[in-house]
């Protein structure tokens, strides 16, 4: 696999005639920072669109002093790969989705919660306000600074075995699930088995057999055209899938002030946009899947509660085992 290293290369710097040393360039104002943005997304939905976006406004705002390469679609790695080399000052931005990052900071399981929100103001809200508040120190201990928090959408069930519409349908399915072992623990609770198997690899299991369902958004279920290996999906709206938006700290902290608050600004007002994208673009993603083979099975607000129910033990779990867990929940029901 093709791998880019591009840490906050600083290039020859020319000016009044002359080519400046390393240490004479650092007092530079026209320094410039080549950088990369990696992800996993197709570039056509709001997250790869958001990037896109970003560079673009970072470069034009910066007077080309940041210049962000941007690769899309898993081209330098999944997304726990592309972390590490955030760690390691080889990348410097990403936007991973929550699943994955309970690998770096077992504090993002928070999101892997079943039935944790109860629509997207919420999420909005609480990660932008009270839960980020919480959240974004456990992660800056772990060199990765966030910029935002990006939507993903609501994450619904799809299988090739039967209807979906109680707990006990889900009994002895074998289930894709994330890296997280909240997730897992979910779908033992409700009588499945969940299998981790990587985003990239999940179309040829469901297409084998390696594993009878998944749980994802219906962006993902959609444009990664999950609805041609299975039968079957479920509006379950029984998790979250968001994206947190990283920059490298290392790197964030070797800018000037005055880039720091170009890209400051710059995701916040990103960030705003592909929220408002996002929610569109689910609108459409689901009429698309009604056109599709797919059976679709719509949750009734008891047939929800009884999921909610079966898998209330998962949250015994993360106040048990995860540091400040207590904290979070405080934090996320302060805006119910």
């Amino acid at each position: 696999m093709k791998r880019i290293v591009c840490t906050a290369i600083m290039l020859t710097i020319i000016a009044s005639g002359a080519v400046f040393s390393a240490g004479q360039a650092e007092a530079a104002e026209d320094k410039v920072f080549e950088t990369t943005f990696a992800h996993v997304v197709r570039p056509t939905i709001a997250k790869g669109m958001a990037a896109d976006r970003f560079a673009e406004l970072v470069e034009e705002r910066s007077d080309g002093r940041i210049i962000i390469n941007v690769y899309p679609d898993s081209q330098l790695g999944n997304d726990r790969e592309i972390t590490e080399q955030m760690q390691l000052g080889d990348i410097e931005f990403n936007a991973p989705f929550t699943g994955v990052l309970p690998a770096f900071v077992p504090q993002t399981q928070l999101f892997d919660l079943p039935f944790a929100f109860d629509d997207a103001d919420m999420i909005y809200e609480a990660m932008h306000g009270p839960v980020g508040e919480v959240l974004n120190p456990y992660l800056e201990q772990q060199g990765l600074r966030v910029l935002g928090y990006w939507d993903g959408g609501f994450k619904h069930m799809t299988n090739s075995i039967r209807p979906i519409a109680s707990p006990e349908d889900m009994e002895g399915m074998r289930f894709r699930v994330s890296q997280s072992p909240l997730l897992i623990s979910q779908f033992e609770a409700l009588g499945a088995r969940g299998i981790d198997i990587a985003f990239a690899e999940l179309y040829t299991a469901l297409q084998q057999g390696t594993v009878d369902g998944q749980e994802n958004t219906l962006a993902n279920i959609y444009t990664r055209r999950f609805y041609e290996a299975q039968d079957y999906m479920s509006l379950t709206s029984h998790g979250y899938l968001g994206y947190i938006f990283l920059v490298s700290d290392s790197f964030y902290q070797s800018l000037p002030d005055d880039l720091k608050q170009i890209v400051d600004e710059t995701a916040a007002e990103v960030s705003t946009w592909q929220w408002k994208e996002a929610r569109k673009e689910n609108e459409r993603f689901l009429d698309q899947l009604r056109e599709t083979d797919l059976e679709i099975t719509e949750l009734s607000g008891e047939e929800r509660q009884a999921f909610a129910e079966r898998t209330r033990s998962v949250y015994d779990i993360f106040l048990d085992q995860v540091s400040g867990a207590e904290e979070l929940i405080e934090a996320l029901d302060s805006v119910r």
